[in-house]
């Protein structure tokens, strides 16, 4: 399948153009590795609508200790929710300093494998 996405900043987070001035635009492989981080990124209920969509962040995961399974789960399961998704597995790991960081590796629906950094 064959995916197609805008492209954001990597800095920003925000929307770039290209040389003709347009909306970039940005294709498989690099557009569903994005795609899952955007999901990733969403907190639950942001999405007006389909509330469903997001990561329990306030909920269960900001000011509390929700330990790094329900971290791996809840992104996996954000991950897997995108149709251009075959696989997700997150690997978070906390530095003992209320951070928390790691890695998602992702099999597309062509079977290419990708990275999110978390």
């Amino acid at each position: 399948m064959q995916t197609r996405s805008l492209l954001l900043d990597t800095n920003t987070w925000d929307l770039m153009l290209d040389d003709k001035g347009n909306l970039a635009v940005t294709d498989n492989p690099y557009a569903v590795a994005q795609d899952v981080a955007c999901a990733c990124s969403t907190f639950l209920g942001e999405c007006w609508y389909d509330n469903t969509l997001g990561i329990p962040y306030y909920p269960r995961i900001l000011g509390h200790w929700p330990g790094t399974q329900l971290i791996n789960t809840k992104m996996q399961q954000e991950a897997m929710k995108l149709p251009t998704v075959s696989s997700a597995l997150c690997t978070a790991v906390s530095d003992g300093d209320r951070r928390i960081g790691g890695v998602m590796t992702i099999t597309d629906t062509n079977f290419n494998d990708y990275t999110v950094l978390l």
